[in-house]
């Protein structure tokens, strides 16, 4: 349930359930409810069921994640929501920490307007009776790239390139930075080479972008002028150890499917979107 609580914090508001057929074999159930009329929207209980749902959720995502959340729940009428059925989920966070993650805007919102998620609290489970699709988005700025680098885990992401350099004697990368000027990241690496004791700061110049499910940097240039390298042959390291698609690697879970639809640079900010979808009878624990 943990990763299904992290995806449900990273979505952002779409076109509705029209979209959703675009990403694979993803269709939206047919809503029972759509004409349905109960005495608790008329009685006001069903608007009280919403505000303690959305504090309920609320408290789950600052579990996992630091951050400043708002939760817009939407149900059809209190019955149906104590059994996991409601009509929309909208979650916008901002200034967002996730497992070492650190993302300026996280939005997001159910694609499809019937939604049943059973919770089974005996048995710590969640089913998906209903197949569930998110929408969202995510914004990066170079402090935030910055921020994630300095994690455990990436250091452990470097930690491992390294172990390969030092193998054969050849490199070995002491730190990592960002920063975004003109809509571009420049990415730099502070690396020894052990056999010519040189120590050099490499900067390189590249784009984003979106390209078979992952986020991949792209035309990439050498604009350290004092160092003379084929970039060429770093493409396979430097994409090893882009921060982006590491802080995307949050959302991979067997449960769940991650669709990147588009990764640009604008106004100097990340902006990666996509979808993430959830078969029907899926379960989790």
């Amino acid at each position: 349930m943990k990763k299904i609580i992290l995806l449900m914090g990273f979505v952002l508001l779409s076109s509705g359930a029209c979209q959703a057929a675009v990403f694979g074999n993803f269709q939206c159930g047919a809503n029972p409810n759509i004409n349905s009329i109960s005495i608790s929207n008329l009685i006001g209980t069903n608007f009280l069921g919403e505000k303690i749902a959305n504090a309920i959720i609320r408290k789950e995502i600052l579990k996992d994640s630091k951050g400043k959340y708002s939760v817009d729940l939407q149900s059809y009428n209190l019955t149906d929501l104590k059994k996991g059925i409601f009509k929309s989920l909208e979650i916008n966070g901002t200034d967002t920490v996730t497992d070492g993650i650190h993302a300026s805007k996280v939005k997001f919102k159910t694609l499809c307007d019937y939604n049943y998620i059973e919770i089974n609290n005996k048995e710590k489970t969640t089913t998906f009776k209903e197949p569930f699709g998110m929408a969202y988005a995510i914004q990066f700025t170079d402090e935030d790239l910055n921020k994630t680098m300095e994690s455990k885990k990436y250091a452990e992401l470097i930690r491992k390139v390294n172990g390969i350099g030092n193998t054969y004697k050849l490199f070995n990368i002491s730190s990592t930075s960002a920063k975004i000027l003109e809509n571009k990241l420049y990415y730099t690496m502070n690396v020894q080479v052990p056999l010519i004791n040189l120590k050099q700061e490499i900067t390189l110049e590249t784009d984003v972008k979106a390209r078979s499910g992952e986020i991949i940097l792209s035309d990439t240039k050498l604009v350290t002028e004092s160092f003379k390298f084929d970039i060429s042959k770093l493409d396979k390291i430097i994409n090893y150890l882009n921060p982006l698609e590491f802080s995307m690697n949050i959302f991979k879970n067997k449960d769940a499917q991650m669709h990147i639809q588009d990764a640009t640079i604008s106004n100097n900010i990340i902006n990666v979107n996509g979808v993430v979808t959830v078969d029907k009878d899926v379960v989790t624990e």
